[in-house]
């Protein structure tokens, strides 16, 4: 894993602070823990984990066709169970005159 020394750091950083090894740390704890929040945030920003890739010109990637794909189908749904704007008129209602 490239991020080893960085991980070092990132825990190093930990231990200075609150005096506990990574063995005693949850992940949610670790991120919820204020006193950690500075080495986590520069762990992130140095390794890049969990940024997005950007798309390539031209190029789109799965999950934006398959979120195209779920999208275009809920529309068609939407429009299959749609009720029109406006109703036929009724042959009792149809003239005004009451002919």
């Amino acid at each position: 894993m490239g991020w080893r020394p960085d991980l070092k750091i990132l825990w190093a950083e930990v231990w200075k602070e609150t005096r506990r090894w990574k063995s005693r740390w949850k992940t949610r704890d670790l991120l919820a823990d204020g006193r950690c929040g500075q080495a986590v945030l520069d762990f992130l920003s140095t390794t890049d984990v969990g940024r997005r890739v950007p798309a390539e010109e031209g190029a789109g990637s799965e999950a934006s066709e398959w979120e195209l794909r779920e999208c275009q189908e809920r529309e068609e749904k939407r429009e299959a169970e749609a009720l029109p704007l406006f109703l036929p008129t009724p042959p009792s209602m149809a003239s005004a005159d009451g002919d």
